[in-house]
């Protein structure tokens, strides 16, 4: 199956998502938040057939996005949350499957994190793509008002490393997580609520081809596509995925 969108050839996290999506029944609904050119949306109605799949992105539908009875478009501005819930107020749907790989800002992350958890129907499966952006290496976490502050990536570490420790949420964990938090006492205890597990991926390979110039011929000593392109960045490709209490 052909895939053209940047999950594929750059990320490769198509490649990792395969095992979650045989674990977690029929797909018949979806939710995508960001567009781009349409080429995820084009795979994801490939790979589910049959599934309503509703796309949302800032901008209104463009020409080159996929076109189908089966696809509905949102315009919404990740930015706001009473945006976020009206949506999902309006949809009045439980989603088999959320992605959010929109502006990969971190707190536009959690805004779509904490406002579509409880519409991912039980059993059901949360991507959080890029979530790399929330790296203190990444210049999108550089840009946060503070200069140190919990985001995506911190909290889906702590709830992981939590779990693999078959350790509890306390209260002292709460008050790390939230003192200097994009997230709130509520949201935290939401996500773990929810949330039975957590797999994070992180490309440990070279991408199939450049984003930038759409090569393959690469230079190994240096890591870099010819074009410059910097192949192997240690905040680039990490994905989280989150898969809801049944």
């Amino acid at each position: 199956m052909t895939n053209d969108s940047d999950k594929s050839f750059w990320h490769r996290y198509v490649e990792f998502y395969e095992h979650a999506f045989s674990t977690i029944g029929h797909v018949s609904s979806i939710l995508e938040f960001g567009v781009f050119k349409g080429d995820s949306i084009r795979w994801l109605a490939a790979r589910f057939p049959g599934a309503r799949i509703v796309g949302c992105d800032i901008v209104p539908p463009q020409p080159s996005w996929p076109v189908s009875p089966d696809i509905g478009y949102a315009r919404l501005d990740q930015d706001s949350v009473d945006q976020i819930r009206r949506l999902f107020q309006h949809l009045k749907t439980q989603f088999d499957l959320i992605i959010e790989d929109g502006s990969h800002k971190p707190v536009h992350q959690r805004n779509c994190l904490v406002e579509s958890l409880p519409w991912v129907r039980p059993g059901g499966l949360y991507i959080l793509e890029d979530i790399h952006t929330a790296h203190p290496q990444h210049p999108l976490y550089r840009a946060l008002e503070r200069a140190s502050v919990v985001g995506p990536l911190h909290l889906l570490l702590a709830l992981e490393h939590l779990h693999a420790n078959g350790a509890a949420l306390d209260e002292d964990t709460i008050e790390r997580l939230t003192a200097d938090s994009l997230f709130s006492r509520d949201d935290v205890e939401l996500v773990f609520r929810q949330v039975r597990a957590v797999d994070m991926y992180r490309r440990a390979t070279l991408p199939h081809r450049c984003y930038q110039c759409g090569r393959s011929d690469f230079e190994y000593g240096t890591l870099r596509c010819r074009c410059g392109a910097n192949l192997y960045d240690e905040a680039d490709s990490m994905s989280a995925l989150l898969h809801v209490r049944a």
